[in-house]
């Protein structure tokens, strides 16, 4: 069961780190759409499109996160720049009583320990994860960089919802005192089972299982007047349930601000990096 649970968690955060944004490639159309002109996209592909554009355009942002997974809350905040492999991200995280900080930047991920942890590393405070490291977990995750920088890219989202999202429903109204479209999504998880099964480190047979069980995904997203993602919330207890953790919780809720704003993300200093306890 608490395997099943955490891997339930890892997939909710890959979810999370790619909470908005897209691709410009394939889509699911329920109209015919075109720029909304100020109004309502009609087509996930037009949708996409503009929101893509505009990230694109503005390229950093900051973000909070609220998420509750298989009984696991977690809240987080952060900023980052939106640029393939070149992305920067850093962001303080709240998860079971425990705070981390996580940096990626100039290729490798750093991650700040809990006290307790910290206290066993001979004073150093922080641990690196690279492609060129010989450590354990460089060794078991450094080879997935790229693919972690792709993911911590908002536009990720986007890009599953082109894949497997059709609009259901769409309205303009306020949120935080802007006005915002907003539309309310389902994603077809068989559809992107298999980048999801690479992300979130199941097997893709393991993805297929639970594709079947999941079937859609409720999903919904808020655009302001610059068609720039201002929110996104998922529902993901159907995931949470296949998993093994029914009625513990599946929902994430991601909010950006301050688009274009600049991001200062640096790597610590070399002498407060170390190496991970051996437990």
């Amino acid at each position: 069961m608490r395997k099943s649970a955490l891997a339930a968690s890892g997939f909710a955060l890959v979810l999370a780190l790619s909470a908005c944004g897209g691709g410009t490639e394939g889509g699911t159309a329920i109209g015919t759409g075109g720029d909304s002109g100020g109004g309502l996209f009609t087509s996930t592909q037009d949708l996409v499109q503009a929101a893509t554009e505009r990230t694109n355009e503005s390229q950093s942002s900051k973000f909070t996160m609220e998420m509750d997974m298989a009984g696991q809350q977690m809240t987080a905040n952060g900023e980052a720049l939106y640029a393939g492999a070149d992305s920067k991200m850093s962001m303080s995280m709240e998860m079971q009583g425990q705070s981390f900080e996580i940096r990626l930047v100039d290729k490798a991920m750093y991650m700040k320990m809990p006290d307790e942890l910290a206290s066993q590393m001979d004073g150093k405070t922080w641990i690196k994860i690279s492609a060129d490291g010989t450590d354990p977990l460089s060794q078991q995750l450094g080879g997935t960089f790229d693919q972690m920088a792709e993911q911590s890219d908002p536009r990720k989202t986007l890009e599953y919802v082109q894949q497997a999202g059709e609009i259901t429903k769409s309205e303009e109204t306020t949120l935080d005192g802007q006005d915002v479209t907003h539309y309310w999504i389902e994603l077809d998880y068989a559809k992107i089972s298999d980048d999801m099964a690479e992300s979130s480190g199941i097997t893709k047979e393991q993805a297929k299982q639970l594709a079947d069980k999941v079937g859609k995904l409720p999903m919904e997203l808020w655009l302001n007047g610059d068609n720039l993602p201002v929110q996104v919330s998922m529902d993901m207890g159907k995931i949470a349930e296949s998993m093994g953790a029914p009625g513990q919780g599946g929902s994430m809720v991601m909010k950006y601000t301050d688009w274009g704003a600049p991001v200062n993300v640096e790597a610590p200093p070399a002498d407060q990096i170390g190496e991970m306890p051996s437990f």
